[in-house]
This record gives C-alpha cells, sequence and structure tokens, in this order.
C-alpha cells in the first residue's frame, strides 16, 4: 500500500511539475508578445508625431508604406516567437 501512494505522489508530482512548467513557458510567451506589441505601438505613434507634414503634404503613399513596413516587421516577429513557443511547449510535453 505504501508503495502504491508513493507511486501516485510520485506521478502527481511529475503532472504538477510539467504544469507549472508549461505556464512558465505560457507567461514568457504572453510577455514576449506584449514587448513585441508595445515596441510596434510606439513605433507607429512615433511615425504619427513625425509623419504628420507628410500627411498633410498629400503623401499619403510613403506614410503608408512605412506603416506597412511596421506591421509587417511585427507579424514576422509575432510569427517567429509563436514558433518559438510552439517548439518550447512540444519539446516540454512527456515522450510516451
Amino acid at each position: 500500500m505504501q508503495e502504491a501512494n508513493e507511486d501516485l505522489r510520485a506521478r502527481l508530482q511529475a503532472n504538477l511539475d510539467l504544469a507549472a512548467g508549461l505556464c512558465r513557458l505560457g507567461f514568457t510567451y504572453g510577455e514576449q508578445v506584449t514587448t513585441l506589441t508595445t515596441e510596434t505601438m510606439h513605433k507607429w505613434v512615433h511615425q504619427a508625431d513625425h509623419d504628420p507634414k507628410a500627411l498633410l503634404q498629400g503623401d499619403v503613399a510613403g506614410f503608408t508604406a512605412a506603416s506597412g513596413r511596421i506591421a509587417v516587421d511585427h507579424w514576422s516577429a509575432l510569427l517567429s516567437c509563436t514558433l518559438e513557443f510552439q517548439k518550447a511547449f512540444l519539446a516540454a510535453l512527456p515522450k510516451r
């Protein structure tokens, strides 16, 4: 009976450790996404602060191209971050 209890305890502890590790991965991913998004928002605000003259003079194409670059860079960074999270998540799962 004692041995069965110890075995059950060990399996439950392993499951708790796995869940804690996955939660840490999720929190780290959330932090990275928040950081990337904050940086992107700062870039857009900076662009809007420094390019209003271009908009007023009718240079919508230049403003749109710059905004598009910011968006594509953000999308690329998010994709990379998400793929790294998925790799780490799958690597953390037990192999059976």
